[in-house]
């Protein structure tokens, strides 16, 4: 977890970091003269003579404000959990325990400085008086600064409540898949969190899923192409491949008796006839070179399906004859065939995280609202009223310090229902947002989700373009 800068004698280092001289200078004049002022009442001697000895402790205290910090970054590490309620609930507590062993590194640098000083000048003081002295003088000053520094370096609060549950949502029965990032299986779940069930029993990365999600072809860890039916219970490898794949370039029948890939690199389209494993295959000539992303698209017809992304635009019927050939004839017109529904991690090429070919939902729009996640040092969701003034958003992140560098990488978010709820991933985590309310509740663990809505619904792409009115990009 990144480094928290906390405020005050040796933790004033993070602020040197970042504002060097322009901080430390008002910082180190504030301390000195409130401490030296505290430690002349105390010791009772003049407040000119131990401008020196303050002045020298505090920029000990500073030195040892370094290790302090890693340690409390590996503290802050350990105590804030990866929860946005759990973070924010503990994140006082977590400051405050930081502030305390910068209070407690600081009184010790400083009094063990004071005792070497005041004893190399000859100043008869017992040590049980320089401890009592410089203990006043720091609680003095970090009676200011550590306020000071947590109003500061406080995370973004937009957000009116954080909860664990979601069971406030005006859209309760909206299913949402997901891979549980512990196991890295296929689940789905209500968003008022109820009926959790796991759909595919392999570590899953990208996939497509029939409506009553009973069939499930996915791309597992391996980069390999697996069907899974649950009626009967049974998964199958399919296409052992090196290719990067995605899921425009799969699809299964309505019965789940075939699976059609495409193949980039071979320029090939095979059907696997699931109940032999028997496999049909077709070559394209190079006058049909095969484009990124190729796709295809099974029809509601049980031996008929659509293939696209060519080079020359052309798309294609392709039908699977008893004999097990296939029965190729070129489409005209530019009208989307009819397609099985079904849903997926689809969507542009080239977007994705590293270990993952599949889609970046990033962004969405609805009606007057749109959404965006960044990740990086700024991370976080972004939210925006077209009807509302420019600059005017409503903003969720963890961005504590002075700058707003996030420590949460915020993903994918999609709206549902009447725009009134928004989905979005933080770390291993999905939550649900009420916009009018401000609230986020914690939907489950998982990432990599997707929806039951026409955002996800897997159409036929043509050349990077759509045929179809629901386009999760911008074309």
């Amino acid at each position: 977890m990144a480094m928290i800068p906390m405020l005050a004698d040796g933790i004033d280092i993070a602020y040197v970091l970042f504002f060097g001289l322009g901080v430390l200078i008002p910082l180190m004049l504030f301390q000195v003269g409130v401490e030296s002022w505290v430690l002349s009442k105390s010791w009772r001697m003049p407040v000119q003579g131990l401008w020196k000895l303050t002045f020298e402790a505090n920029c000990v205290s500073l030195l040892a404000g370094i290790p302090t910090k890693i340690f409390n970054a590996w503290i802050y590490g350990h105590l804030l959990p990866r929860d946005l309620p759990g973070y924010f609930e503990r994140y006082p507590w977590a400051i405050a325990l930081g502030s305390f062993l910068y209070f407690a590194v600081t009184v010790a640098a400083e009094g063990a400085w004071a005792v070497r000083w005041l004893r190399i000048n000859s100043v008869p003081l017992d040590t049980r008086s320089i401890w009592k002295g410089i203990l006043l003088a720091n609680v003095a000053t970090y009676i200011v600064l550590a306020p000071l520094h947590y109003y500061l370096t406080q995370p973004t609060r937009d957000v009116r409540e954080y909860s664990r549950s979601t069971s406030w949502t005006a859209n309760p029965t909206a299913k949402m898949l997901f891979t549980d990032p512990l196991d890295g299986h296929l689940k789905s779940v209500q968003l008022d969190g109820s009926n959790l069930k796991t759909i595919v029993s392999m570590a899953v990365n990208d996939y497509l899923v029939s409506t009553n999600l009973n069939l499930c072809l996915f791309r597992g860890t391996d980069n390999n192409l697996y069907f899974c039916g649950r009626e009967p219970a049974q998964t199958n490898p399919i296409w052992r491949t090196g290719e990067h794949f995605t899921m425009h370039q799969v699809a299964f029948s309505p019965s789940g008796q075939y699976v059609a890939y495409l193949s980039r690199n071979g320029n090939s389209l095979d059907v696997v006839y699931l109940p032999t494993m028997g496999t049909s295959h077709h070559v394209f000539t190079n006058k049909l070179e095969l484009y990124d992303p190729p796709s295809v698209a099974w029809s509601t017809n049980e031996t008929q399906f659509y293939v696209g992304g060519f080079r020359d635009k052309a798309r294609f019927r392709v039908t699977r004859q008893p004999a097990g050939t296939l029965h190729i004839e070129e489409l005209s017109g530019t009208n989307p065939p009819p397609t099985l529904v079904c849903y997926g991690r689809i969507g542009g090429p080239g977007s994705g995280h590293s270990d993952d070919s599949g889609p970046s939902y990033g962004s969405d729009t609805c009606g007057t609202l749109t959404v965006f996640t960044e990740r990086g040092l700024g991370s976080g969701l972004r939210l925006r009223d077209a009807t509302k003034p420019v600059g005017s958003f409503l903003t969720i992140s963890v961005n504590p310090g002075l700058f707003p560098f996030g420590q949460f990488g915020f993903y994918n978010a999609s709206f549902i229902g009447d725009c009134r709820e928004c989905v979005f991933q933080a770390e291993d985590y999905l939550y649900l947002l009420d916009i009018e309310a401000r609230r986020v509740g914690t939907l489950t663990r998982g990432s990599r989700f997707i929806l039951l809505t026409p955002r996800f619904q897997k159409q036929l792409w043509l050349r990077q373009r759509l045929l179809s009115p629901f386009s999760p990009f911008p074309i």
